[in-house]
């Protein structure tokens, strides 16, 4: 399973470049640092970013968590559960690559943040983050759910654990980046912004790979080549 970590991670990166996340993140940024004249306290942006990657981390942690105890719970039908998450990863990708079209999947929902009046805490930044991704999802719907069906198919905790973290990671780090005042980094994801179309296409496609892999339960096999290679 350890294979699909970069894919998480890549899907966590897409959702934050894609392009109706992307130009909200200043929106979050100011929250979370503050949009008031003055040098942005760097100490203050780096613990209010990072608790406001930690609060929506929470949150599709606790998804995931939930949805695995359902899963685990299948006894002898978990062979059917990783076939229908195969499945399932397959119809998410094709969505993503723009190749099949869900619209309960391209509704926009939005949570109200909290108003930020002067410097916000840590403890509300963190708030932000629940409130993020508890309720506000534009653009990461069909990712984070390809995602989610992968972790929880996954064959151990710690597997989909690892891939939850990956995904966090990757859509986390950049908002961290961007919140210590990294305009490169920003300039950098304009170029997934532009070329939205070509990465959704190869993201979508990593998804159905992945998800005709947990069909055909192919891991085990492409798992055991891995040491033959040195990786």
């Amino acid at each position: 399973m350890e294979l699909t970590v970069p894919v998480a991670l890549l899907a966590g990166i897409v959702s934050f470049a894609s392009p109706c996340f992307l130009p909200i993140v200043p929106v979050f940024v100011g929250q979370l640092v503050g949009s008031g004249p003055g040098r942005v306290d760097r100490r203050v942006a780096l613990g209010n970013s990072l608790a406001f990657v930690a609060g929506f981390s929470i949150v599709f942690i606790a998804l995931w968590a939930s949805l695995g105890l359902l899963g685990r719970s299948l006894g002898p039908h978990a062979v059917h559960a990783r076939i229908l998450g195969g499945a399932v990863l397959v119809f998410m990708g094709l969505h993503v690559a723009g190749l099949l079209r869900l619209p309960v999947l391209d509704r926009l929902v939005r949570g109200r943040l909290p108003v930020a009046g002067g410097t916000t805490s840590v403890w509300r930044a963190g708030l932000m983050g629940v409130v993020f991704g508890a309720g506000w999802t534009p653009c990461i719907g069909p990712v984070l759910s390809g995602i989610l069906t992968l972790a929880t198919v996954s064959s151990t905790v710690w597997s989909g654990m690892l891939l939850m973290t990956a995904y966090c990671l990757g859509l986390g780090l950049p908002i961290v980046a961007v919140a210590l005042g990294s305009a490169e980094v920003t300039r950098r994801f304009d170029w997934f912004a532009r070329h939205h179309v070509a990465v959704s296409l190869v993201t979508g496609g990593l998804l159905v790979v992945v998800g005709f892999l947990m069909i055909t339960n192919l891991f085990a096999s492409l798992a055991g080549l891995i040491p033959v290679f040195g990786i």
